[in-house]
């Protein structure tokens, strides 16, 4: 009578024990993340980002009247993260360590109640697979782990539907945690699909899968209008920017290489890095669509003969290529700036189905062969567990800060503007301004349309005394703004004009030093600076610096009533404000 509860008890520990294991196995892959710092947009999305100071700016996190994309629970998670830690990226990371322990927990538990073999091995891998770094070591990545996190529940609630005598509440509890989950990332709108798989799977006839495919409706809808949402939100984000995608051929002929480079990096996760080699988005030759072609044949195959063994496989097959829809360049998306269309980090939802398959295809050889082979596929599941861990370690480790993360980038992939424009970015942050230069330089060439690199290289050019180079820059910068309407007349304008006042006012100084008279080629500049002063004035008029400066300048060339006005007025805005107090005084003690 004692021998269920004893079996019961040990069945439970050793469920303990395997999740502890994938949870162990995780933390220690990742532990080089707890000394990393914040990289590329985590700059944008947190250290920088002023919504996360204010309860107010919790409110627009929700309203979105200023996010690029409507992520309101991850962006919540970072306001509470804000709170508690600050600039201090350890608990950051910690917390982006703890979701993929529990998303490779939860990845076993979905595959077990399904009943598919090899689901704790499928689980484990799924957390320390290296292509899945990107996702964790990189903190505005909170995303995906987040939104993976609620899917993952949502799909297990769905499963118990059946299996439980309280199914409304698991049904309501899988609606919940779906739209969790597009409040975190909206990449996750391929779910539905994916339940309609889930019972298809299952599904012992038509007739049953149609009775219970009807209880997915609602989320096909929420799926549909958060769709909806995020393109707004994108078209928003992106506005006149020109994003080249290509033809509506190119397109399907990209998504069909795209679901190929992307499966080949979950079996070969080889020369991973942040920014891709570029892809071709001009008329595709024939041959090119062959990948799109092949694959097509091969869904087509896997559905022909699924009732002769492959079944698992057109699932596996078909929840990949439908979780990577929303990335692989069939619509403008703000991703594709870069001009490569993969990404680590997009293809994270995707990689549970063919992990899972290959770990039910290795359970099953295992199961049914020799002891010999039993033991030869261990050892080469050791082994590939080991070596992916050890691969996943060392990826983290590049992620540890801009410097490491993106020299590796340009070893890999030495035209990626993004990497020059960030190391350039970082070089001049640490008053390396030769070493930003030549980054800057580059990013420019490879990338000529971004006005803020340019202002960025005209700015280190300046502070390394180049200024003829710097001032060419800055008029640059200033075409490339004022070409489009809707970028003409902003703040940035006006800070551009002022970096370019500023230098010109310098070459005046300098060429104005040890004459008697100021010569006429410095009178030109400081003209020129004037001008680009009070034309800043029109977008900023409350800009203390540019009063002041202006207002200095005015006074070396004795225009002395228009230098006291913004002098004045500087001091109106800052108080005490010493460059602008001392020359005002200075005017003042000379005309009494």
């Amino acid at each position: 009578m004692q021998a269920e509860p004893k079996r019961d008890e040990s069945s439970r520990w050793r469920l303990v024990a395997a999740a502890a294991i994938i949870v162990g196995a995780v933390l220690v892959v990742y532990l080089p993340s707890l000394r990393a710092g914040f990289v590329w947009d985590d700059e944008q999305l947190i250290t920088s980002n002023p919504l996360l100071r204010t309860f107010s700016g919790l409110i627009e996190i929700w309203s979105g009247g200023r996010t690029a994309d409507y992520f309101p629970i991850t962006n919540t998670a970072f306001w509470i993260e804000h709170h508690l830690f600050g600039d201090n990226p350890l608990g950051y990371h910690a917390l982006n360590m703890l979701l993929q322990a529990a998303d490779a927990v939860l990845v076993w538990l979905v595959l077990r109640r399904l009943q598919i073999p090899g689901a704790w091995f499928a689980g484990l891998i799924f957390g320390i697979h290296p292509v899945h770094v990107e996702s964790v070591a990189w903190i505005s990545e909170l995303k995906n782990v987040l939104a993976m996190f609620f899917t993952l529940l949502s799909i297990l609630c769905f499963v118990e539907i059946d299996e439980k005598p309280r199914s409304r509440t698991w049904y309501i509890l899988s609606l919940i945690f779906f739209a969790l989950a597009l409040l975190s990332k909206t990449q996750v709108v391929f779910m539905p699909i994916v339940l309609v798989l889930c019972l298809w799977w299952r599904a012992r006839d038509f007739a049953t899968l149609r009775r219970e495919a009807i209880r997915t409706w609602p989320f096909f809808v929420m799926a549909a209008v958060f769709s909806l949402i995020t393109i707004w939100f994108q078209n928003r984000g992106i506005g006149e920017e020109e994003i080249i995608i290509g033809s509506v051929a190119r397109r399907f002929v990209n998504a069909g290489m795209a679901v190929w480079w992307y499966a080949g990096k979950v079996f070969l996760p080889a020369r991973l890095m942040a920014i891709y080699p570029r892809w071709r988005f001009d008329s595709p030759d024939l041959l090119e669509w062959l990948p799109l072609i092949a694959l097509v044949l091969l869904i087509g195959l896997l559905w022909f003969f699924r009732n002769r063994g492959l079944r698992g496989g057109f699932v596996a097959a078909g929840y990949f290529v439908v979780a990577l829809l929303p990335v692989i360049g069939l619509v403008r998306m703000a991703y594709l700036r870069s001009g490569t269309l993969v990404a680590d980090h997009l293809q994270y939802f995707a990689d549970v189905s063919l992990i899972a398959l290959v770990c039910a295809g290795v359970t099953i050889l295992a199961n049914r062969e020799r002891r010999e082979l039993k033991t030869a596929i261990a050892v080469i599941s050791i082994l590939s567990i080991g070596v992916m861990g050890v691969c996943a370690w060392q990826r983290t480790q590049v992620l540890h800060d801009e410097e490491s993360l993106w020299r590796d980038n340009l070893a890999k992939n030495p035209d990626a503007w993004q990497a020059h424009a960030r190391l350039g970015q970082h070089f001049f942050r640490q008053e390396k301004y030769s070493d930003a230069i030549e980054h800057l330089r580059r990013a420019v060439e490879l990338k000529p349309e971004l006005p803020e690199d340019h202002n960025l290289l005209g700015l280190a050019y300046c502070r390394a005394e180049q200024f003829d180079q710097g001032i060419g820059e800055y008029r640059e910068a200033l075409r490339l703004k004022e070409a489009k309407l809707s970028t003409g007349q902003t703040a940035s304008v006006a800070t551009i004009r002022t970096n370019l006042a500023n230098a010109l006012t310098i070459v005046g100084n300098n060429l104005s030093n040890g004459a008697r008279e100021i010569p006429a080629e410095a009178m030109r500049r400081y003209e020129e600076a004037i001008a680009q002063y009070e034309k800043a004035l029109e977008l900023e008029p409350n800009q203390p610096g540019i009063h002041r400066n202006l207002g200095i300048l005015l006074a070396r060339l004795g225009r002395y009533d228009e230098a006291k006005a913004h002098l004045r007025t500087t001091l109106q805005i800052v108080p005490n404000e010493p460059a602008a107090r001392e020359t005002l005084e200075e005017i003042e003690a000379q005309h009494h």
